[in-house]
Formats: C-alpha cells, structure tokens, sequence
C-alpha cells in the first residue's frame, strides 16, 4: 500500500468528476512530476490553506464533490499540500486527484505550495524537506521542479534560465536545493518567532 508522510491515502473509487476541469480522478501511476510553489503572499506573514482556498475560489478554482471529504475539506484549492509558516502541513487535494496549480502539468504533478515568496521559516524547510523525501520513496522516478522550471525554453539550450522565466515561483532555485542535500541558502532562510 501506497504511504505518505503521516497522511492515509485515499481514494474514492466512485467519483465521477467529468464536469469538472479542474478536478478529475488519476491513477497514481500518472504521477511524474512535483512541483514545488510559493503562495506569493508576505514573507513571514501567517496566511492558511483556507486563505489559499478562498483566493483560489474568487479566481473560479473549483473541486469536484465527489473528493471533497474531511481529510480535504477545501473546495477550491489548486495545491495537493501547503507548508505554513510553523510547519504544518494540510492536505488541499487528495494524491488521486489532479492538481490545478500549474497548466499542462495537472494530471502529471504533484503540488506543494509555501506560505510566502522567497524567505521561508526553517519549519517550512524541515517539513518540505520530509515531504519531498517521502514521496520520493512513494514515487522513485519523480522529478522535482519548481513552478518558474516549467516556462518554455527559450533559446533552445536545455536550460530554463532567469531571462525566460514567466513567473518566480517558488522564490528559489529547486535544484540547487536537492543539491545542497535538501539544505536552503542562508538568503532563503526567514529568521522569525514561527520556528
């Protein structure tokens, strides 16, 4: 059986999410990618899931019914996870729904969004660096991206650099990152009361 990190996997065999574009069943076996997001939202500053949620809604996000349960009880949230400032971690969306959170990459990704821009609490990097890890184990062939990996190559050289970002998501270099043994650069790191 499937594991995650502290979190049940569940399923509901029975959905029928075919109205919905931003909420549809997947098999676990489509998921390749996890994409690591920022909320966009003050750095330090203690904004929820619920917030999110809300936010998501007003742009016309939506779920389907049938994955709306009390271990995500959102009803628009694009992210599968959000890391808030002390750490903890709520389920948006379940893992066998798609994502809404990054186009032509919903059936495929895995959403984790943090509270912020580009300075996180050493909480949110603790806990991204346990989620990142477990579903590594879940899924061995995942690649992890940050939201801005995804804009197109430009020049054509194989790298998505700086000058052809579309956005800045997640506020750091992802690969860098997993490179530095899941380690953040001090710049990266938000001194605050929330550790």
């Amino acid at each position: 059986m499937p594991v995650f990190y502290k979190f049940r996997l569940i399923s509901n065999p029975t959905c029928n999410a075919y109205s919905f574009t931003m909420s549809k069943k997947r098999e676990l076996s489509q998921i390749t990618e996890l994409i690591i997001h920022c909320a966009a939202t003050p750095n330090g500053v203690d904004f929820t899931a619920e917030d999110i949620d809300q936010w998501h809604e007003e742009r016309g996000f939506n779920r389907a019914p049938c994955f709306i349960s009390k271990d995500a009880p959102l009803t628009a949230i694009g992210y599968h996870y959000v890391i808030d400032l002390k750490g903890a971690v709520t389920i948006g969306r379940l893992l066998t729904e798609t994502g809404a959170h990054a186009l032509h990459h919903n059936t495929s990704g895995i959403g984790i969004c943090l509270v912020g821009t580009d300075r996180f609490t050493s909480a949110q990097w603790q806990r991204l660096a346990k989620v990142v890890t477990a579903l590594q184990r879940q899924f061995p062939a995942i690649e992890i991206k940050g939201h801005r990996d995804l804009s197109p190559d430009l020049n054509g050289n194989g790298v998505i650099e700086k000058n052809e970002w579309l956005k800045t998501c997640p506020g750091f270099d992802v690969q860098s990152w997993l490179d530095n043994k899941q380690s953040p650069s001090k710049f990266s790191v938000l001194e605050s009361d929330h550790d």
